[in-house]
C-alpha cells in the first residue's frame, strides 16, 4: 500500500527496535539511513521496545554504536511504562522484581523499594516480571509465594520471544506465563499493545495518532497497538513475524515491507543508490 495514496500526512514515526532496527548487536539494513532521512524531513521519532532488560542509557549507547541517531528522551522501553504505572498509583511500593538492570533502574528512579532477599515475612506489594536471562526455579518459587500471599502481579510485556543474531530466544512473556500457570493469578500486562503503553507514548511525545506511523515486527504487539490506536501500521519482515505465517484479512497491517529500505521507498523518504547512500525523496 502506497502511503501517499491515503491522502494523509505522516509526521511522526514510532519504531520498535529488536527485529526492526537491529538483531542482537547488528544493525539491520537501512536502519541508519532511515533515521537520517526522518531527521532530515523533520519527523518526530520515538523508539519503543517491550524489552525491559537494558537501561535507557544502554539502549542509547547501543543505537549510537550502530550509527543510529537517537536521544535518551526518545526511548520508551516497557521498564519505563511499568515504573510510570506504579508511580501514578502513588506511594513507594515494596517490590519483588524478576528482571535485569533496565527494569530495576526505572523502578528505583520511581522511588520504589526493591526487595532482594527472598520471602520477607512482611511480604511485598507487587511482583514485577520482565526479561531475565538469569531466571531460576528459586525466583519463580519466590514470585509464586508472594503472589499467593496477596501481592499484585505485573508483567512488563507479553512477548514470548525476541530475535537475536543466532535466532529466537525466550522473552518476558514466557516467564510471566509460567508464573501465571503456577499461581492461577492473571497478571496486569503493561507493554505494547496494552493501553498503558499507548498512554505513556502519547504523553511523552505529544504525537497525534492520525499523523503517526508505527513500525514493528510483531503482529500481536506493534501492529495490534497501532490498529487500536488509529495509527498507520507497518510490519517489517526482519524480526519475529514472517508473511507466510499470518492471514492478511484478519491481522493485516496497513503496509508490509521486507526491510527498511523498502519502507523508505514506499514513503518516498529516500532512494538507495549504487553505493548504498541515500537521497531525500518527496516530503511527507
Amino acid at each position: 500500500m502506497d502511503p501517499t495514496s491515503t491522502g494523509k500526512t505522516f509526521s511522526n514515526f514510532v519504531l520498535d527496535m529488536d527485529g526492526v532496527l537491529y538483531r542482537g548487536g547488528a544493525p539491520l539494513p537501512g536502519a541508519r539511513e532511515l533515521l537520517f532521512a526522518l531527521r532530515q524531513h523533520g519527523c518526530g521519532v520515538a523508539f519503543m521496545s517491550n524489552n525491559s532488560a537494558p537501561t535507557r542509557r544502554q539502549y542509547l549507547q547501543k543505537l549510537h554504536r550502530m550509527g543510529i541517531e537517537a536521544r535518551e528522551g526518545e526511548i520508551i522501553p516497557s521498564s519505563l511504562i511499568a515504573a510510570s504505572y506504579l508511580r501514578r498509583k502513588g506511594g513507594s511500593f515494596r517490590l519483588f522484581v524478576i528482571g535485569e538492570a533496565g527494569l530495576r533502574e526505572e523502578l528505583a528512579l520511581a522511588n520504589m523499594s526493591i526487595i532482594e532477599t527472598p520471602l520477607q515475612q512482611e511480604g511485598v506489594d507487587y511482583v514485577v516480571v520482565g526479561m531475565d536471562r538469569e531466571f531460576s526455579y528459586q525466583k519463580m518459587r519466590t514470585a509464586m509465594r508472594y503472589i499467593l500471599g496477596g501481592a499484585g502481579f505485573i508483567g512488563t510485556n507479553p512477548d514470548t520471544s525476541f530475535p537475536e543474531e543466532t535466532g529466537l530466544s525466550p522473552g518476558a512473556g514466557a516467564l510471566i506465563a509460567g508464573i501465571e500457570k503456577a499461581t492461577g493469578v492473571p497478571p496486569i500486562i503493561l507493554g505494547k499493545p496494552y493501553p498503558e503503553a499507548l498512554k505513556l507514548l502519547l504523553a511523552l511525545t505529544g504525537f497525534h495518532r492520525e499523523t503517526t506511523v508505527m513500525v514493528g515486527d510483531r503482529l500481536d504487539t506493534d501492529i495490534v497497538m497501532a490498529r487500536e490506536a488509529g495509527m498507520f501500521s507497518v510490519l517489517v519482515l526482519t524480526g519475529v513475524t514472517q508473511k507466510e505465517f499470518f492471514n492478511d484479512d484478519i491481522l493485516g497491517p496497513d503496509m508490509i515491507v521486507h526491510d527498511l529500505w523498502e519502507l523508505m521507498e514506499k514513503f518516498r523518504l529516500t532512494k538507495k543508490d549504487g553505493h548504498g547512500g541515500i537521497h531525500p525523496g518527496k516530503e511527507l
